[in-house]
């Protein structure tokens, strides 16, 4: 079935945990109503728990940018067409060429506060390949193309922990990053803008995660226990939501409590 999708990368990761087989299986064509279909598209290719999707499209990028623009000035580093948004939905459908009854939406914020919804597994995750490096800490560091104030900053105290924590355990830390870093850490290596699918295997295979709230956090979160997780909350934070506390399934939420927290540290 055609499927209409409107997701970030880090809501994607979580979407993917918990659809379920049978609705993965439905799935034969892919419409990224979002900027970051591109982005997202290699996740999904050739992945065996969609085994009936055979195409993906997306928007150009000054195409959505316009048309956002048009419907949310000063919003268009922003372009998303949500179908819980009837207006936007109406202007992705149109950039397609669609009409609603050739497709079905995922209505991705009804999936996300859905409490019956259990976790189910990350295909991400599970079909990722095995990575030929010593075991390390994966480090994702809060940097956006986008302007945003959403991101926390890494301060002196968290880049120090994470050091003794590589001192103490002999790993070095594997940092993401989509620019150029000055990390004062001993034992590191910083990979800028990697290939999507091989942040998905550091994560896949990591010791430790720490780092910003990430797309990487949501992935790491699938694989390590809580004890193993430090991930820096955003400074925009104001109390927990079903989304929000979901977000990192399959913890629940009295442990994603150890681990989200306003610095990189122990509780």
């Amino acid at each position: 079935m055609k499927t209409y999708i409107c997701v970030g990368i880090g809501d994607m990761i979580f979407l993917d945990s918990i659809l379920t087989k049978e609705e993965k299986e439905t799935i034969t064509e892919i419409y990224w109503g979002c900027r970051f279909g591109e982005a997202l598209k290699p996740l999904l290719d050739g992945n065996p728990d969609y085994p009936n999707l055979i195409a993906q499209h997306t928007i150009d990028e000054e195409a959505g940018r316009s048309a956002m623009e048009r419907i949310s000035p000063g919003q268009g580093d922003f372009w998303h067409f949500r179908p819980d948004f009837p207006t936007n939905y109406r202007v992705g459908l149109e950039l397609f060429g669609l009409k609603e009854d050739e497709v079905q939406a995922v209505d991705a914020v009804g999936c996300f506060e859905d409490s019956t919804r259990p976790y189910v597994r990350s295909s991400f995750i599970s079909n990722a390949n095995k990575l030929d490096i010593d075991p390390y800490i994966f480090f994702h560091y809060p940097t956006s193309t986008r302007p945003r104030t959403d991101i926390a900053k890494i301060d002196a105290n968290d880049w120090g922990f994470i050091g003794e924590l590589s001192r103490k355990e002999n790993l070095k830390v594997m940092i993401v990053s989509d620019c150029e870093v000055n990390v004062p850490l001993l034992n590191y290596e910083l990979l800028v803008k990697p290939d999507i699918k091989h942040i998905v295997e550091l994560a896949a295979f990591c010791s430790y995660y720490a780092g910003c709230d990430s797309f990487g956090a949501h992935l790491a979160s699938k694989v390590l226990p809580k004890e193993k997780l430090f991930i820096k909350l955003s400074p925009n934070f104001t109390g927990w939501n079903t989304w929000l506390s979901r977000a990192f399934l399959p913890h629940p939420l009295e442990d994603v409590k150890t681990f989200y927290k306003p610095y990189i540290g122990r509780p």
